[in-house]
């Protein structure tokens, strides 16, 4: 028997550099909405939420030195569809966010881009296929719906391990 609770991911915290730079991408650009700020005992903090449901899943605050290397891998937002990954590519892209990568991961697709701390962020969408990871192609996002999904399907048959999702 499993002694370990049901864990779920609750929010993610970022040290910044400049609070209200990093503030305006992510209201601006990535729509969240501030739910609460203020000085906390060592830092300013910016609470952000896309979540009615959720205080906050991304809090911001004050500390990060200047010119450090950021060790975030990665923070990733889920969208629904193929319009939305391309509206927020649009959106970043607007904003001129660096390194804005369209991929197809089989599983996925994925656009990546920097905030402007260099955090890597990624927004996707799962697919209905499992392929054996890591794998990662480049994705023209200016095809139609139809010609991503065909030849995307094409290519996460074509890999090694390939099965549906529900399979998966």
């Amino acid at each position: 028997m499993n002694d370990i609770p049901d864990m779920q991911i609750g929010h993610i915290g970022l040290f910044v550099e400049d609070l209200p730079k990093m503030r305006k991408f992510y209201t601006d650009v990535l729509g969240f909405r501030v739910t609460d700020e203020g000085k906390g005992s060592v830092a300013e903090m910016v609470f952000l939420s896309r979540n009615p449901d959720e205080h906050h899943q991304i809090v911001l605050a004050t500390g990060r030195p200047e010119n450090i290397f950021s060790v975030v891998n990665q923070i990733s937002f889920r969208v629904n569809a193929l319009s939305d990954l391309r509206t927020m590519r649009d959106r970043v892209v607007a904003a001129g966010a660096e390194n804005v990568r369209p991929t197809d991961h089989g599983n996925a697709w994925s656009v990546y881009f920097l905030d402007p701390e260099g955090n890597r962020l990624e927004v996707y969408m799962a697919t209905p296929w499992y392929v054996v990871q890591p794998y990662g192609v480049p994705l023209d996002l200016e095809k139609s719906d139809e010609d991503i999904f065909a030849e995307c399907e094409t290519n996460a048959k074509s890999r090694p391990g390939y099965m549906s999702a529900d399979d998966w």
